[in-house]
Formats: structure tokens, C-alpha cells, sequence
């Protein structure tokens, strides 16, 4: 029986949500309390259930999150998803793994074609040296937050799909989220003025999932008068210093392919590889 779903299905959509990133290699794993406020916030949800089991999901918002369980996969499911998710009205993106090449056809015959590409890129604290943190840079405390956020909507003011942060914003998804590590996380400051920072955070269900403790680097930025002076590659290093020294195994972090800064090419300098390509596909027809 196929039905909505409500926050009371959390715990069968964390599983398929999880079986789907592994299988995929997305490195998305996600904990209840992410799944409950998706659901909550979707504009429509809808579950697919066999013999009293989910097998897919799909949240519509401005994005569509769901797919189905690997298990279950090449039956169908999908494409009844899909078409489910687009008798719902409104206009929505869809995020594919490259990896998943029958989500990629079915997005393109559905009239999808891919706008973007989003890498995810590893770093592991092995033997390698870890890079030169060649400028000074301090650990985040409470007193840079506001400076921060103005300073993160200057910078990202010309960066494709982003929207200036309000403060409720800044504090649900960046310095308030419950994965936020202030301590591991480096700006380079100029008198009062934020030049560059790298902020961290440490998901619990990634690993949980995989048993390798991450330092992921989420935002990274560099004023535009700043630019050219290895500003965030000193912020990133200092990240990667401070992951050192608190005990974690990997560093990982998302780049858009198309990013105005060439960061992908930054990233690789500092030892990271490339690990799995996420598309974003949008709705042409």
C-alpha cells in the first residue's frame, strides 16, 4: 500500500535513506532528527510499501529527496515515484548519483536535463604530510558569528543557486547545527574584518554508517579583494591540523565542478580525490 508519510515513519526512511547513500556512495547518511524535519517540511511525501515494508520515498519541496531501496531497485519503483512526484504541481530539481545510471535515464525521459555537478572530494590522515598552515587563522568562538554570516553573504553573493542567510538561516544550518565544531573550525581575520574561513562539522550518522570518523569542511571562503593570497588554502589546511590533532581518520568536503574560484583544483593540492559526483538535474519539458 502506498501512502503520505508523517514524522511516525522516520525510522523506515532512515532506512532506506541509508541503504540508498551506501549503495550509491553518496556519503549522505542521515540521522532521524534530519528525516523527521525533511518530512515535516516536504510539501508532499508519499511511501512505497511492500508487504508491510518501505521500499521508496519521496519528499517534493523545491528539491525532490527519495529514491529506492537498492534491494527493490530495476522493478519499476522508481518511475512510479517519479511520476507520482510529478503530478504534484510544483516545479522541482532532482539530485541523481552518477553512479546510479537507471536514475539518470529515468530523470532524462522524464524531460530532465542535468544543470550541475557537485564532486565530493576525501582527504584520509594517513602517512602523508598533512599541508603548511602558512598564515595565521583563529578557532571559531560565538563573538565572529554575525561578522561571519555578513561576511559568507558577501562572498557567496556571486556563487550560481545560493541565497543570502538570514540570521535564523546561519544559526539553523550553520553555527547552530548540532554538527557544527567550533573548534575545528579556522578564520583568518584582518583586524575586525573576516578574510577567508573554513568551517567544520562532524556528522554522527556518517559514522555510524561507516565506521570512519570524518571531518567534513562545509563552507569555504575567501572575500573577493582577498583572493590570490592562499587565504583558504591556509583556512583549509588549519581545518585539516585541527582534525589531526582531535583524532579523526578522514576530511572530507563538496565542491561545485563549475565553481568561480577553481576550488576543485585547490582541494587536490591539498591531497584531496575526487570520490563520488552528484547531478543536478532540472525539469525542461
Amino acid at each position: 500500500m502506498d501512502s503520505a508519510l508523517t514524522p511516525e515513519h522516520t525510522k523506515a526512511i532512515v532506512e532506506v535513506a541509508n541503504a540508498i547513500a551506501a549503495a550509491d556512495n553518496s556519503g549522505e547518511y542521515v540521522a532521524p532528527a534530519d528525516i523527521e524535519a525533511a518530512v515535516t517540511a516536504a510539501k508532499h511525501t508519499r511511501g512505497l510499501w511492500r508487504d508491510d515494508r518501505l521500499v521508496g520515498y519521496g519528499l517534493v519541496d523545491d528539491v525532490f529527496k527519495g529514491g529506492i531501496h537498492p534491494d527493490h531497485r530495476r522493478q519499476g519503483l522508481g518511475s512510479e515515484l517519479l511520476d507520482w512526484a510529478l503530478t504534484t504541481g510544483p516545479t522541482f530539481d532532482l539530485e541523481v548519483q552518477s553512479i546510479n545510471t537507471g536514475a539518470e535515464a529515468l530523470a532524462v525521459s522524464r524531460g530532465f536535463d542535468p544543470i550541475r555537478y557537485f564532486i565530493v572530494m576525501q582527504r584520509p590522515y594517513d602517512d602523508a604530510p598533512l599541508p603548511p598552515v602558512e598564515q595565521q587563522s583563529v578557532a571559531f568562538t560565538p563573538e565572529y558569528d554575525e561578522r561571519l554570516r555578513l561576511a559568507h553573504n558577501e562572498i557567496f553573493a556571486d556563487h550560481w543557486g545560493t541565497e543570502p542567510k538570514t540570521e535564523d538561516d546561519w544559526r539553523t544550518w550553520f553555527t547552530g547545527h548540532r554538527a557544527f565544531r567550533a573548534d575545528h573550525s579556522r578564520l583568518i581575520v584582518d583586524e575586525d574584518r573576516i578574510a577567508s574561513y573554513a568551517l567544520a562539522y562532524e556528522f554522527d550518522a556518517d559514522t555510524e554508517a561507516t565506521g570512519v570518523r570524518e571531518l567534513w569542511i562545509g563552507q569555504v571562503g575567501t572575500r573577493r579583494e582577498d583572493r590570490g593570497r592562499g587565504l583558504g588554502t591556509t583556512a583549509v589546511s588549519a581545518v585539516l591540523q585541527a582534525g589531526a590533532e582531535a583524532g579523526f581518520e578522514r576530511a572530507g568536503l563538496g565542491v561545485d565542478s563549475a565553481n568561480l574560484t577553481g576550488a576543485e583544483r585547490i582541494y587536490a593540492r591539498l591531497g584531496f580525490e575526487t570520490v563520488s559526483t552528484k547531478i543536478l538535474y532540472r525539469r525542461t519539458a
